[in-house]
């Protein structure tokens, strides 16, 4: 699985995803100390970008980049990748490692959500940046594999559950297409869980599958910490 999620992420699948978080990220005011956590990092493809992005926008600022997850072995590649990110074993569903009120920009994509950890350590004023899949994203191979569903309502369960300490700011759809061989469709597949709901039949016949056009559709929620 991380594997796979690698090769897709230097494949450059998710690379308009990832600019446009590293985007929002840099709109925010960079001063000395200004901290990105990363929580449910995973390989820590985003906040490496945020990292790099912070670096060219503000050079000669002392920043901190953050990135927590529960998963060693996706730390490893972490680390080895992202030199100039700390990253933390830590598992986002309790408590964060880091203190109160000490994080400018909290980011969650595609993870599990803390929403009284997440208002603990934002910031007053910080900023709280959400992704979630919309409801098109791999819509083409949901129409060929039985695929786990995205569940209708997402957006608005994860508005309601962080509402009591962030309100929603804006909000920003990342949709667009691209065109996979056999082996990045099984990339996918591997990166997700659909990689333990899936059997062999299910996916033997995509090794058999010629190009095919898949929709990348994601939210992009930005959520300010406070009134």
């Amino acid at each position: 699985m991380l594997r796979a999620r690698r090769r897709i992420f230097e494949r450059g699948l998710y690379a308009p995803l990832a600019e446009a978080v590293a985007e929002r990220v840099v709109r925010e005011p960079i001063s000395p100390g200004f901290t990105v956590l990363d929580a449910g990092c995973g390989e820590g493809y985003y906040v490496g970008r945020a990292a790099r992005a912070i670096a060219e926008r503000a050079p000669d600022e002392a920043c901190c980049s953050i990135g927590v997850d529960v998963s060693k072995d996706a730390l490893r590649l972490a680390a080895r990748a992202y030199r100039d990110v700390c990253f933390v074993v830590n598992d986002v569903k309790h408590r964060l490692t880091v203190a109160d009120a000490c994080v400018d920009v909290l980011l969650d994509v595609f993870a599990p959500r803390n929403a009284a950890e997440f208002a603990r350590v934002v910031r007053d004023g910080g900023l709280l940046v959400v992704v979630i899949p919309g409801a098109g994203h791999l819509q083409e191979l949901r129409g060929r594999l039985p695929l786990l569903g995205i569940e209708p309502g997402k957006r608005e369960r994860a508005i309601a559950r962080l509402g009591a300490a962030f309100r929603l700011e804006s909000e920003q759809a990342v949709e667009y297409r691209r065109e996979l061989e056999a082996e990045d469709v099984l990339d996918l597949l591997r990166m997700t869980p659909n990689a333990w709901h899936l059997d062999a039949a299910d996916v033997d016949p995509v090794t058999s599958w010629r190009r095919a056009d898949v929709t990348f559709a994601m939210q992009v929620l930005a959520f300010r910490r406070g009134g």
